[in-house]
Parts: C-alpha cells; sequence; structure tokens
C-alpha cells in the first residue's frame, strides 16, 4: 500500500455532487426525522421477512444527525461507520481541493485488493447476521 500523487481528480471531484446531496439528506433527518422514518421501508424485509444489511439504516442517519453516536451504532454499525467514513472522504475531497499539493491516491496490490474484498464481504455478512439475529 502506497500512497502516489494523484492519476485522476475524478474521485476527489465526486466529493461535490454527492456533498451536495449530503448536505439536503442531513437536513431532512435533522429537520424532519418523522416523515424520514414514516417513508423508510426495507424491500428485502417486506418481501421475505428477512432483514437486509443495512436494515435500520435509517434510524442510524437520524440519530447520527441529532449527533446521538451510541444511538446509531446500536441502530446499524455497518451503516453507521458508512456515514462515518462518507463524511470523512467528503472532508478529504474538499481539503485536498483547496490543498493541491495534498492531492494523493491509494494503490493497492492485487494481494492487497484481494484481502481488502474478502474483508469488506466479511462485514456485511456479519451486519447481516447480527441484523438476522437482532
Amino acid at each position: 500500500m502506497r500512497l502516489v500523487p494523484e492519476k485522476s481528480p475524478l474521485p476527489r471531484l465526486l466529493v461535490f455532487p454527492f456533498g451536495i446531496l449530503a448536505v439536503f439528506g442531513l437536513a431532512i433527518v435533522r429537520f424532519k426525522p418523522d416523515l424520514v422514518l414514516h417513508l423508510a421501508h426495507c424491500p428485502l424485509r417486506d418481501l421475505t421477512g428477512m432483514p437486509c444489511p443495512t436494515c435500520g439504516g435509517t434510524h442510524t442517519a437520524v440519530a447520527l444527525a441529532h449527533g446521538r453516536l451510541a444511538d446509531a451504532f446500536a441502530a446499524n454499525p455497518l451503516v453507521a461507520v458508512g456515514l462515518v467514513v462518507f463524511g470523512i472522504w467528503l472532508l478529504i475531497g474538499v481539503l485536498t481541493t483547496m490543498v493541491p499539493g495534498l492531492r494523493r491516491d491509494l494503490v493497492l496490490t492485487s494481494g492487497e485488493k484481494r484481502t481488502a474484498r474478502i474483508l469488506a464481504v466479511l462485514i456485511i455478512l456479519g451486519a447481516w447476521i447480527r441484523e438476522i439475529f437482532r
């Protein structure tokens, strides 16, 4: 794993449209949580009765928007970590756009990529098992 000079600006520039959507989403879950919670449904749970790995994600987003970290992680740790990582990505994207000297790409070897994929699958499966037995 190494950091190299940025080859393509696309991942960094995607921060801006996703950031705009995130601001609107944050405003909705912060100021209209009842509306969001009322409209949220899990299609997998509706069809099969079995929760998906992200069930509870809306409750997690509402809890994070209100600063209740413990409630967010209790609702769904996978979504909570994902939203926090997304926020960090947004901040890094804005920072590296403002300070060009910080622009770097993370390069992984093929073995590291394989390990990362396996780890991601295991984390998602673990979250799904947690949701099923909760």
